[in-house]
């Protein structure tokens, strides 16, 4: 049996054969991810989502029905937690479609070439000229730290980029040639040229192509198998900056891996150290000349000092402590991938059109999921109205509480007791770890609340039951509910409260009495009373739990 409430996990370009330059490509981009318009009203339409997750997604996916036409297609996967929270695609266009996804191919790349930093084979602050002696002169003393935060000083493009008839060595030797535009680390310039330099580095270091490497060190991993920079088809000059193929639920993978410093279904992909690197300002001492964001920046202020990762872009910061809060990778066509730190969320929006035409559909989509994961869980069967929905939106947006395997949350449903053991450990952050031995007869040690059941037990909250028994799938009773919470904080009161029917002698009125003078219980007290009558032997629903709890919580600020 697996638990009904359960706590939440804590922590924290182009393509090839260009038509447009990349620079042009880069100019659209720029457009794309930074201008946001206010939101038009949306008439309801017929949703394609699939409901993996309890976040009201009603706004976000009637949007994307009603973009979906113009946008040739649309798919969109939000990850919350570790979650997938909502998956959806419209207009014959689904997460798994592949698609070109331009400049988010840079994540990518710079956190394969990671896997070589966390080896110990490659340090950041290595010059260039130790691996690719083709580069020479006062190019030599170019950083893999500066090729992978656009600081190099080379040309933003090359047109050797997309030259399909070389190799990726020929390339860079190539771009060895050019003169810089700048001293490398003094001017970071968005653009294509240092990634692919720093795709041969990992060439020479491993000894494969840059294909070979990046399956085997991300793309295998993490289970993205839809994920290339072959081309479709065998390319001994990959495009490294701007030419991966992907799908939005491939990419979602790789997202999680970094919110979760590096794991990916417990199997470590790069070091937390290594994610943190990714993340942090790379070029600090660097005058920002051009991002994805420069040409519209005043129309999106908060993005007007962004800064570079490593292949990647901290769109966002804290302004008081630098903190990072937005990290994005902007690709060409539409495909979006960003994470949001605050939020513990990573988004993918997959299209294939003109990122200039899309740019409003882009930015409203994020920011309609942001609203929705910051408004906290939300259930189909708890609408608005109810009596208790205030209480269960408190405990799920502080991630006490989940719904069940259908998405929705059941609240007439009673609560069992190791239901119950569970959710006030939680509630009050006490501890449960697995006991070393059964604890009842009835709750073996690897009982999915054996922890909580025990925990509960030994601080004094529950007892068992003659013969050695605790019951765990019984409903706890209204009473129990009462003298657990009263239990848990100390509460001794002897008043009766005005409920009828409650002797004075009983083994519960003392924890009633207590309960209704902290306020917990009220009278009278709609959806917790019944008919008027506050029923103590009857079971507690998990809805009146909530409450009960909501209020506990909000009494200790």
């Amino acid at each position: 049996m697996s638990p009904i409430f359960t706590a939440l996990p804590i922590r924290h370009g182009p393509r090839a054969g260009l038509s447009r330059t990349p620079v042009r490509r880069t100019a659209a981009l720029l457009l794309v991810l930074c201008l946001i318009a206010s939101a038009s009203g949306c008439a309801p339409t017929d949703s394609q989502a699939t409901a993996l997750g309890s976040y009201d997604m009603s706004s976000v996916n009637q949007f994307l029905a009603s973009a979906a036409p113009t946008a040739h297609g649309i798919a969109l996967v939000v990850v919350k937690d570790g979650a997938v929270v909502e998956r959806t695609g419209y207009g014959r266009f689904g997460s798994g479609t592949v698609v070109d996804i331009g400049s988010s191919s840079r994540w990518l790349a710079a956190a394969a070439m990671m896997t070589l930093v966390d080896a110990g084979l490659l340090g950041l602050d290595d010059p260039v000229s130790m691996y690719l002696p083709e580069f020479t002169d006062s190019k030599a003393d170019i950083t893999i730290r500066e090729l992978w935060s656009y600081s190099s000083g080379l040309e933003a493009a090359d047109v050797s980029l997309t030259d399909r008839t070389i190799t990726l060595e020929e390339c860079v030797r190539r771009i060895a040639e050019k003169p810089l535009l700048t001293p490398p680390g003094q001017a970071v310039v968005d653009g294509f040229t240092s990634i692919q330099v720093g795709a041969r580095v990992c060439e020479v270091i491993s000894g494969v192509t840059w294909q070979e490497f990046f399956r085997t060190r991300i793309a295998e991993p993490l289970g993205m198998g839809s994920t290339s920079f072959n081309l479709m088809g065998f390319n001994r000059n990959p495009y490294v900056a701007g030419g991966a193929r992907s799908t939005a639920d491939d990419y979602a993978r790789f997202l999680s891996m970094l919110l979760d410093n590096g794991v990916w279904q417990g199997k470590r992909i790069l070091s937390a150290e290594a994610v943190a690197e990714l993340e942090r300002d790379q070029a600090a001492d660097a005058t920002v000349v051009s991002t994805p964001y420069t040409s519209v920046a005043t129309l999106l202020p908060s993005t007007s000092g962004a800064r570079p990762g490593l292949g990647m872009w901290r769109e966002q910061t804290d302004t008081r402590t630098g903190e990072l809060l937005i990290a994005a990778c902007p690709g060409t066509y539409g495909f979006t991938p960003w994470i949001d730190t605050e939020l513990h969320l990573a988004g993918v929006l997959s299209m294939h059109d003109d990122l200039a035409d899309q740019a409003y559909t882009i930015m409203r989509v994020r920011r309609l999921v942001s609203e929705a994961i910051a408004a906290g869980r939300r259930f189909k069967d708890v609408p608005g109205t109810s009596w208790a929905f205030s209480a269960i939106a408190d405990l799920s947006a502080r991630g006490l509480i989940t719904g069940k395997a259908d998405g929705l949350f059941h609240p007439d449903q009673p609560l069992t007791r190791a239901e119950f053991a569970v959710l006030m450990c939680k509630t009050l952050g006490v501890q449960a770890p697995p006991p070393a031995s059964a604890p009842f007869r009835d709750v073996s040690a690897n009982h999915w609340a054996a922890g909580s059941i025990a925990t509960a037990v030994s601080t004094g909250w529950l007892s068992g039951y003659p013969g050695g028994s605790f019951r765990p799938d019984e409903p706890v009773s209204m009473a129990q509910v009462l003298a657990v919470i009263a239990r848990s904080q100390h509460w001794q009161q002897s008043t009766i409260p005005p409920y009828s029917g409650i002797p004075s002698s009983s083994w519960f009125a003392p924890a009633v009495a207590a309960c209704f003078a902290k306020g917990i219980i009220r009278s009278p007290d709609p959806g917790i009373e019944t008919n008027g009558q506050l029923n103590l032997e009857s079971p507690c629903t998990r809805a009146q739990a909530c409450v009960l709890l909501s209020r506990l919580l909000s009494l200790a600020g």
